[in-house]
């Protein structure tokens, strides 16, 4: 088992949560959303947050965006549980899952407004701590990757795209492409239509590379695994009914997508989201 699991448990009502766009979610792991709408993470059957955006609400216009953000980052005082939750991410680098924009002109405006915060807040910049930066991207058509490794500083960081959109994962202050983690389904079935949207996942989970499977266990037993779900409830439950029903049974060994050591993420409505 991951240190990090070991040294903070398995939740976080010892130390700070933090609320709004920075939170504290399950075994450490520090959640950061700069991105326009909002966001939930669950954890097991009943450990849910939802991740406000900056501003409280969803912010379309680039400009009010960026305010909200400088003026959500310099609100916080220095004894204020969301610095609090970033230190200790810092000394005991404990995960730090941090949310970018998906627009390119906006994800570098959420980067230097946060790397700043932390220069100015902390002396410190995104590499000295174990972050897993994501940001929503366009589909990449008849391409499979569905599950993506990277390095963490203390272990693996495996990602798991459930969902109708790509992601991709952002190098920060580097010149590496940004690699993308492709959707399950390239063709996503109407919302209504449960019963396609089940079996475009079946066929999509049983097409899956058998490496993955190891790759997900390991993220599971000893790193940290994102599992990225569709935003409408009925499609997360018909895909984590149809996948859950396949992965149970993987070569190898079970995987459960509802194991409490597995981060599930996706995008929510503000009308439908909860305080």
């Amino acid at each position: 088992m991951l240190g990090f699991f070991k040294k903070f448990g398995t939740d976080t009502t010892d130390g700070p949560v933090g609320r709004g766009f920075i939170q504290g979610g399950a075994h450490g792991v520090t959640l950061i959303n700069l991105d326009r709408c909002w966001w939930r993470a669950e954890s097991g059957s009943n450990d849910i947050l939802t991740l406000k955006t900056a501003g409280g609400r969803e912010l379309h216009d680039t400009d009010e965006h960026a305010e909200a953000l400088r003026g959500a980052f310099l609100r916080l005082g220095r004894e204020s549980s969301e610095n609090q939750l970033i230190e200790a991410a810092r000394e005991n680098q404990s995960p730090l899952l941090v949310i970018y924009p998906s627009l390119s002109r906006m994800r570098n405006v959420a980067s230097e407004i946060f790397e700043d915060y932390l220069k100015r807040r902390f002396k410190a910049s995104g590499s000295d701590f174990d972050t897993l930066r994501i940001y929503s991207s366009p589909i990449r058509p008849g391409k499979t990757k569905v599950v993506r490794k990277f390095r963490g500083r203390n272990a693996s960081q495996v990602i798991l795209n459930l969902c109708g959109e790509g992601l991709n994962y952002f190098h920060l202050n580097t010149v590496e492409k940004d690699p993308t983690v492709d959707a399950l389904i390239e063709d996503w079935p109407a919302a209504a239509d449960v019963e396609l949207l089940t079996q475009r996942t079946e066929e999509a989970v049983r097409r899956m590379d058998p490496k993955y499977f190891e790759r997900l266990r390991g993220g599971i037993d000893s790193g940290l695994l994102v599992a990225i779900m569709p935003e409408f409830e009925s499609a997360r439950t018909a895909v984590l009914g149809a996948a859950g029903r396949l992965l149970s049974r993987a070569p190898g060994g079970a995987i459960d997508l509802l194991s409490p050591r597995i981060l599930r993420l996706h995008r929510t409505m503000q009308a439908s989201a909860t305080d």
